[in-house]
């Protein structure tokens, strides 16, 4: 790597923390006159629109897969997923939300055990047992009730932990665009129905947040692949955990939010586990 690619790599990781963090704010800004399932649906099918514009112009081929199944299986959990999310973080605190999420790749060990019968080393195990002591601090079982917005952001760690396990197998097979395609499409059919039960047609008003929400959406994922391009993924996914700060310094600015200490200090326990963990992962295949 050279000065200049580490610069690039590490713009295009904080370009992708930070659009991760608009994410969420922006669900917050509509979510209380806009159902979080009508969310689900706009930021697919606007975010579909955006993708569709740039890929097409060099032909549909994309679209082939072998593995439609797999596809079906992943976006359903992945619809999931992200209405339990968007349904989270329209209730909590939004440094708090974002701080249980950071357990996705601690919620892929367990599962990756059940499923995939994959017995990983005694130390990311304990590594996986300290970042939950982490979700601990920041719940507090006991001395304050949980609620259910947290388990639904907790329940959407789940579904996307296994999404990556489903992930990881299609992309030995299809390219990112077809997987893309396929996330976008189905999940506008899936959201479509369920939206359309509740659903509040958005005022003029509301069109800015929305185009924010679809287009910080797509580019999150498109930044941090442009930034593995440069640098390396050790070094790109510990940016990731910018989207802590961020996020909590938006929700301070737009919604005068302030971020509680425990969550702070779960928040940080959790993503020092997640990135031992990563890095220990990344060792081991090296």
């Amino acid at each position: 790597m050279t000065t200049r690619d580490i610069i690039i790599g590490v713009a295009w990781a904080v370009g992708a923390a930070t659009c991760h963090s608009i994410v969420p704010n922006a669900v917050r800004v509509l979510s209380p006159h806009i159902p979080p399932i009508e969310l689900v649906f706009f930021r697919n099918f606007l975010g579909l629109l955006f993708f569709m514009s740039i890929v097409s112009w060099k032909g549909f081929g994309f679209m082939r897969t072998a593995r439609l199944g797999a596809h079906i299986q992943r976006n359903l959990l992945l619809f999931v997923g992200m209405s339990f999310w968007f349904y989270g973080i329209s209730m909590l605190p939004m440094a708090k939300a974002v701080s249980l999420h950071f357990t996705i790749p601690l919620m892929a060990v367990p599962l990756a055990i059940i499923f995939l019968r994959e017995w990983p080393p005694l130390t990311r195990i304990l590594w996986t047992l300290v970042g939950f002591g982490g979700v601990l601090v920041i719940l507090r079982p006991g001395m304050v009730p949980i609620g259910w917005a947290s388990l639904l952001v907790l329940g959407s760690a789940l579904c996307y932990a296994g999404v990556s396990i489903f992930t990881r197998s299609l992309g030995k097979t299809d390219a990112p665009a077809t997987t893309t395609f396929y996330f976008q499409t189905m999940l506008s059919l899936f959201a479509l129905g369920p939206a359309l039960y509740v659903w509040v047609t958005p005022s003029l008003s509301d069109i800015p947040a929305l185009i924010v929400l679809a287009t910080a959406g797509t580019a999150a994922p498109y930044c941090f692949v442009r930034a593995v391009v440069h640098i390396e993924v050790t070094v790109a996914g510990p940016i990731e955990f910018l989207r802590l700060p961020i996020s909590a310094g938006i929700a301070w600015i737009l919604f005068a939010e302030v971020t509680d200490m425990w969550t702070w200090v779960g928040g940080g326990i959790i993503i020092a586990a997640a990135y031992f963990m990563t890095r220990q992962e990344h060792k081991s295949a090296a």
